[in-house]
């Protein structure tokens, strides 16, 4: 069987037949690893992201990422900090600067361009927009967002409520042009311990416009996935009530579980949760993480990759030897007695 890239990830989170597992990097890589590997001997031309990802044969998985606000919308004077602290700061100062015309936002033959590497076969293309914690936060700041919770309900839901009706125009006007393999939302919602709101205030705050938008992108067939850092055993419940089709990256540094997911949300598919902590010990350590995940994956509903970004004390050949293994245990995932149930696909 001969998929392209792209009929290959559909295939593999609808449960139907597929010649392996999709053989992904969902993220680029860190910049400081790309600097140790031109030091281990990486050819300089091999070093961009979409160049990488040929250079180890990879299916190529590109993102197209997009923001509602511009140019024009102010920048925080530090990490972490926000452009607006009240409702009369976002009025005045940010609401006018945000929600660009669609038609400004991509240069022209832009879909063209993704439908020709679609065509070509070797990517998997996908969509990105921030979240509904996550863009509050980049206006509020990291401090000032968790309090806006309860110092700004209304602020908080109506800055969303806008947010959400600019969103549906941009998913259709995106997707009538492009059927992207899937979306994600940048959430990053959990951290080591957990989530960082409770369950009332995800239902109460995030919820309402989770339910407006993500039945827009499942008309044009296209899978949603939440990209959330951190603990997010509770969270996975929460955004499958919403309608998510899966999560990643998975991170096993704070202890997920993927096998529980799968028992917990059987319609959810996973990317990610490899230890990425566990490749500098060489292939050995990475044979055994691969076995540690082989069961999941087994059940057709994980498509494994790097918990995140490869750390820059990863050298060259040991990435290569990651990937040799990533790419057999590929073949393994497709070789199962168990029963899958399949991730929703939207006709």
């Amino acid at each position: 069987m001969k998929l392209t890239a792209s009929e290959r990830f559909r295939r593999y989170l609808a449960g139907e037949e597929v010649d392996r597992m999709p053989v992904i990097e969902w993220a680029p890589w860190w910049n400081l690893t790309v600097e140790r590997w031109k030091s281990d001997g990486l050819p300089a031309e091999h070093a961009g992201y979409e160049a990488l990802q040929a250079y180890f044969g990879l299916d190529k998985c590109l993102q197209t990422s997009v923001s509602c606000k511009t140019a024009q919308t102010p920048a925080p004077p530090g990490h972490g900090l926000g452009i607006m602290e009240e409702e009369d700061d976002y009025d005045n100062t940010v609401r006018p600067t945000l929600f660009p015309a669609y038609e400004t936002m991509f240069p022209a033959g832009f879909f063209d361009a993704l439908q020709a590497s679609r065509d070509r076969g070797d990517t998997i293309r996908f969509f990105t927009v921030e979240g509904f914690f996550w863009y509050p936060r980049t206006l509020f700041g990291i401090e000032n967002h968790l309090y806006s919770f309860y110092d700004y309900p209304e602020l908080y839901k109506r800055i969303c409520n806008e947010y959400a009706d600019w969103l549906v125009g941009l998913f259709h006007y995106v997707f009538s042009r492009f059927r992207f393999d899937f979306m994600s939302f940048a959430e990053d919602m959990s951290y080591n311990n957990g989530p960082m709101i409770s369950r009332a205030a995800f239902d109460e705050f995030l919820a309402p416009f989770y339910r407006k938008v993500i039945p827009v992108i499942h008309e044009y067939g296209v899978p949603v996935f939440i990209d959330s850092d951190g603990d997010i055993t509770l969270a996975v419940d929460w955004y499958a009530d919403v309608g998510a089709d899966g999560m990643f990256p998975l991170e096993r540094q704070a202890g997920v579980d993927v096998s529980l997911y799968l028992d917990k949300q059987p319609d959810m598919a996973f990317i990610g949760h490899f230890d990425k902590m566990c490749m500098k010990f060489g292939a050995d350590a990475i044979r055994a993480e691969f076995e540690r995940i082989l069961p999941s994956m087994q059940r057709g509903k994980v498509i494994a990759s790097v918990d995140h970004q490869t750390p820059p004390d990863v050298p060259l050949d040991t990435y290569r030897d990651y990937v040799a293994l990533l790419r057999e245990y590929a073949e393994m995932a497709t070789h199962k007695d168990t029963e899958i149930s399949a991730c929703p696909v939207y006709r």
